[in-house]
């Protein structure tokens, strides 16, 4: 197959709900990419519809989203948008594009195991950066920014238990119920979460809440 060719089937799907993102975004890839087909989108379910439908070789998502029309935009929604993409069998190649990307580094181990292109970037770098992800990502490079690559990995079930203590207000005992572990575990859970983020008793500081506030800072937990 020629390259020309190649390229006349390619298909990209823009996620973002900001209208100047996207008069921004789009034309820039119409003139690197002429001949692919490119898709505007502005909420979660529409992006999966057309995912489905249309078997993109690209996705360019932010992590800001709402889940549909009219709803507002949250990081929880990108998250699983992007979660759900990387667990699909073809493997799309993916350019996330947001504000924050912070929260990324929850999903680290499914990054560095991904089949396939991803990258990452800051909304506020130039359209040319972004093209340079694009490259990367279609060859199926896998690129983070030196932030996230000097973040240590996160096992899920620990960010379940921040969730769950510090987003839904569970005691330990209650978390260790959901999870359907020990209160013992749930301990370890916690020993582990300290010791990886560097968290160790202050005199006058509260443990738990240095904990959420180093993980709130480095984006485990909104």
């Amino acid at each position: 197959m020629s390259g020309e060719l190649k390229q006349s089937l390619q298909k990209f799907l823009v996620v973002d709900d900001h209208e100047a993102i996207l008069q921004g975004t789009i034309p820039a890839l119409k003139e690197k990419y002429p001949e692919a087909e490119i898709f505007a989108i502005q909420d979660a379910q529409t992006a999966y519809q057309q995912f489905e439908h249309h078997h993109p070789d690209l996705l360019i998502v932010d992590l800001c989203l709402p889940e549909k029309p009219q709803a507002p935009a949250k990081i929880e929604v990108g998250m699983q948008l992007i979660k759900t993409l990387m667990e699909s069998p073809l493997a799309p190649n993916l350019v996330v594009l947001s504000t924050n990307i912070k929260p990324l580094v929850r999903l680290k181990p499914m990054i560095n195991a991904y089949e396939g292109g991803f990258a990452a970037m800051d909304k506020s770098l130039p359209i040319r950066e972004m093209l340079k992800f694009v490259d990367l990502a279609l060859r199926g490079s896998i690129y983070l920014s030196s932030e996230l690559r000097s973040r240590p990995e996160f096992d899920r079930k620990w960010i379940e238990v921040l969730t769950l203590k510090y987003q839904e207000g569970l005691t330990d005992k209650a978390i260790a119920h959901k999870m359907l572990v020990s209160d013992r575990t749930v301990r370890n859970y916690w020993i582990r979460l300290q010791d990886t983020l560097g968290v160790y008793d202050e005199p006058g500081k509260e443990l738990r809440i240095q904990i959420e506030i180093a993980a709130r800072k480095i984006g485990l937990i909104n």
